[in-house]
């Protein structure tokens, strides 16, 4: 299914808390990105989201941030995050990551963010290299990614264990 509104990346605001609680600690969406498959995996509560978003917002004002995060929004409601993170300067690199909500799924609009942080990332940062981290059970993760450009560069064997076994993961990358 195509998407019908528009996506768009904002920076965080304090504001923002009500909702990341309401879509973020869904099961669905934090075990594709690996939150929840360790062994003891971290609560997501409002004070660590709270934390994270303040951290998030003194980002914005850092001149040279090691990692840098999007609001998702469409039409003009926060649906999920985009960030930079691993922001090396010297090598002109940096990895991606992104989530959205169950409910927006299957539908273009995490393609369309991240299409949106790499032309942010290009533009602010300058990156050479850009790389994208999916674990195998999350195949659409990796189809986002190649959609926008990335190749997989090799898949991680064994690259974190989980409650009874190793998961591997796609290693994506994307040149400019």
């Amino acid at each position: 299914m195509e998407n019908t509104g528009v996506i768009k990346l904002r920076k965080f605001s304090i504001k923002d808390l009500d909702r990341i609680m309401e879509i973020f600690p869904d099961k669905s969406v934090t075990d594709p990105i690996g939150l929840t498959i360790a062994k003891n995996p971290p609560k997501v509560t409002r004070q660590f989201e709270e934390g994270w978003l303040k951290k998030t917002i003194s980002n914005y004002s850092i001149r040279k941030p090691e990692e840098y995060s999007l609001a998702i929004t469409l039409d003009d409601a926060l649906v999920g995050s985009a960030g930079l993170k691993k922001i090396d300067y010297q090598n002109e690199s940096l990895e991606i990551g992104y989530w959205i909500g169950r409910d927006y799924w299957g539908k273009g609009y995490a393609t369309s963010a991240l299409n949106l942080l790499l032309a942010f990332a290009d533009k602010r940062f300058h990156p050479k290299r850009i790389t994208g981290l999916a674990f195998t059970f999350n195949p659409a993760s990796k189809r986002v990614m190649e959609k926008c450009g990335f190749e997989l560069e090799c898949i991680r064997r064994n690259i974190k264990k989980g409650k009874d076994k190793f998961y591997d993961e796609y290693a994506m990358v994307r040149f400019r």
